[in-house]
């Protein structure tokens, strides 16, 4: 029986299915006029966000102040670690290349640029054109096959594209009421670095559809495409899982609540299957290094405020539930509530009370306003559709109006921002080239945004250069920090900062001053090493300055005792450090040869005695097998997490290491392997099955 649904704020007919529940327009068949009118819009969405966009496909340059450089090197060198394990030997003294970053990116940008012929920078401002436009236009597919009203799902579309209500809610900076007019999607990927988080959303609409009708149908099309569209947010950005599990939170509380706990089992399995199928770059390992290194800084530490935060929301989303079926019984306007306040609650928490629900909780901005447009499209439409056609027609004019000058506003602003110039004139380039080809081989210590583009343009080895949200090796990051910023004084700095530097193997170390164009300027006394150490290059007030080593080789044999056992527990705590430093300039110590032989395999020749120890400056990984002859020692990790064995050699020793990633990446692979077989085998069945002719009846 059809009825007409009015009090939920949704005009749309719904078919009852059952008791307490609604079954949706978007189960009826869609017709030809209908699907027009929606591909016009979606078409429209698209346009208008490539208009505003469209610069960033030609700009020869990119904001350098930005991480664009950071994605543009894992595109530009990863060669075969799509396919199979590899190490980085580019960042933090080595690291599994699982552990460089959420891998759609860099892969996404590494095929345009080998398919159009372009710069790997310009490949990724495509990508991040694309991550500009998706979103609008799954969010309104999302609002139009659930709604069937294009109209105001278009609506929904324009909102998301051309407001930002979180500057309203939750500023960026001082509160401006002319910050909802602001472009700051446009800005946060095209000067900052948020083109993979962006792109992910454009995936959470589709993963919304498809576990809405997952939970409702029943259909094995419906998990499978809902693991596939988790796997790929997941895969962008490793805030697509947290996103997704916010969606299925609300969705488990709007759907079918008499079968809760059924609806709970599917939705965890088709969320370990979506984990099954993107656990090769996503291995518990590194689920781990990012609980850890959200700890770094204010915005990931959790506290007893933090707990007051989860009570806070707590409350207000059973208060929210309680009362959203009196004033509709509509679930899909019951699910837009929910998801705007648990969107809503830990930016907006960070930012009026200063408490940290999630790590990084003002990068949840994005998914905020995704979750308020359609909020305020169909919140807004009861009300509307209540007032006279002459009214609608109106506030429909006046919305175009405004969406017309905001698109103009926002092209003009795109224009201002997006970067222009010759790249190879930055201090980044100069930096990194000047040093690719006067130290080859030699590991350096770059700053800010030299490290993030040094390997954009060269295969200069540094101590530092990976996105520190996701870091490896923690005490690296603690060296990282002392090189920077670790004495009262110029003089003590410079102690700390070479003891630490020179244990990572460091041969050389880039400092930009007040003066530089290299936007960050991290160093706190960038004049801590004049008349310390000699200067190899200067330019525009950022200098190279060359580290005494005894030998530049990664591999050093020292005694045992030199073997810095326990990690140091601030960037003065450097007794250890000291003591293998010393270790490594001592002449009576033989001195080792270190050759990398492509990126998984190290050879090592030296002459050592039975009670010497080989530290290698490579970052330490279950990963690596050594053997030295025909033994075989055991890799052991020091206090600064580098590798360090006993060859047990008696004179010449010949070593070899290979990297294989280890029996956690090996089986995570795996799994990955095994689930998108499941997956190619399970449709092809399910459709097979659905086609298959009926037998007839038995007479």
């Amino acid at each position: 029986m059809m009825e007409t649904h009015v009090a939920s704020g949704m005009s749309s007919p719904v078919v009852d299915t059952e008791p307490g529940q609604k079954r949706c327009v978007c189960e009826t068949s869609i017709g030809w006029k209908e699907a027009l009118c929606a591909a016009a819009c979606a078409i429209t969405l698209a346009w208008m966000n490539l208009y505003v966009s469209r610069d960033l496909v030609s700009a020869q340059t990119s904001a350098m102040a930005s991480m664009h450089g950071f994605w543009a090197a894992i595109a530009r060198w990863a060669g075969g670690s799509w396919f199979a394990p590899n190490w980085w030997p580019y960042w933090d003294c080595g690291i599994p290349f699982e552990f460089t970053y959420a891998p759609a990116v860099p892969a996404l940008t590494a095929l345009i640029a080998a398919i159009f012929h372009v710069t790997h920078n310009l490949a990724f401002q495509s990508v991040t054109v694309l991550a500009y436009c998706l979103a609008p236009v799954t969010l309104f597919l999302l609002a139009w096959l659930w709604t069937r009203s294009p109209g105001y799902s278009f609506l929904a579309g324009l909102f998301y594209s051309l407001t930002s209500p979180t500057q309203i809610l939750a500023p960026d900076n001082a509160f401006l009421w002319r910050g909802f007019w602001d472009a700051r999607r446009f800005y946060t990927v095209s000067v900052w670095d948020d083109t993979p988080h962006v792109l992910a959303l454009g995936f959470l609409p589709l993963a919304i559809l498809f576990l809405s009708l997952s939970i409702r149908k029943r259909r094995l099309v419906y998990y499978a495409a809902a693991a596939v569209s988790i796997a790929c947010a997941t895969s962008i950005s490793t805030f697509g899982p947290t996103m997704v599990a916010m969606a299925a939170f609300c969705l488990l509380f709007v759907l079918r609540r008499q079968d809760y706990k059924t609806n709970v089992l599917l939705t965890v399995a088709i969320g370990a299957y979506a984990y099954a199928l993107s656990a090769r770059f996503l291995p518990p390992a590194l689920l781990n290094a990012i609980r850890i290194a959200s700890r770094r800084g204010e915005e990931g530490n959790w506290t007893l405020a933090s707990l007051t935060a989860l009570a806070i929301v707590v409350l207000g989303w059973v208060v929210l539930w309680q009362y959203l079926p009196r004033w509709t019984s509509d679930w899909r306007l019951q699910f837009f509530a929910l998801f705007a306040y648990s969107t809503s609650a830990p930016p907006m928490l960070a930012t009026l009370l200063n408490r940290h629900l999630l790590p990084q909780p003002n990068r949840y901005k994005f998914e905020m306003e995704l979750a308020i447009a359609l909020l305020a499209a169909f919140g807004a439409r009861y009300w509307v559709e209540k007032t006279p056609r002459a009214v609608k027609v109106a506030l429909l004019f006046l919305c175009l109006a405004l969406a017309a000058e905001q698109v103009g506003s926002f092209r003009h602003y795109a224009k201002a921002v997006v970067p222009r110039g010759d790249l190879q004139q930055t201090i980044e380039y100069r930096a990194a080239t000047w040093a690719a080809q006067n130290l080859p081989g030699v590991r350096m210590a770059m700053p800010g945004t030299i490290a993030q583009w040094t390997n954009a343009f060269t295969q200069v080895p540094q101590v530092t250069g990976s996105s520190w949200s996701m870091a490896y090796n923690p005490v690296q990051q603690l060296g990282f920090d002392a090189a920077f910023n670790s004495g009262d004084t110029p003089e003590e700095d410079a102690r700390i900062a070479l003891a630490w530097l020179r244990a990572y193997g460091v041969g050389a170390v880039c400092v930009s001053g007040p003066k530089s164009p290299e936007f960050w300027k991290p160093y706190r006394h960038p004049g801590k090493f004049e008349g310390m150490l000699p200067v190899l290059w200067r330019a525009d007030d950022t200098s190279i300055y060359r580290i005494p080593q005894r030998t530049a080789s990664l591999a050093h044999v020292v005694p045992k005792s030199a073997v810095i056992r326990h990690s140091p527990r601030g960037p003065s705590d450097k007794a250890e450090i000291e003591r293998y430093v010393a270790a490594l300039d001592d002449p009576s110590l033989p001195l080792a040869e270190f050759h990398w032989e492509g990126r998984n395999r190290i050879l090592i020749q030296t002459v050592a005695d039975p009670g010497q120890a080989i530290s290698v400056q490579v970052s330490y990984h279950p990963g690596w097998h050594v053997t030295a002859g025909n033994r075989h020692p055991r890799l052991q990790k020091d206090g600064l997490g580098l590798i360090w064995f006993r060859p047990d050699c008696d004179g010449p020793c010949v070593v070899r290491m290979d990297y294989d990633g280890g029996w956690e990446l090996r089986l995570c692979r795996w799994i990955s392997y095994l689930a998108l077989a499941g997956l190619l085998f399970a449709v092809p069945v399910w459709y097979i099955r659905r086609h298959r002719p009926s037998e007839p009846a038995a007479l």
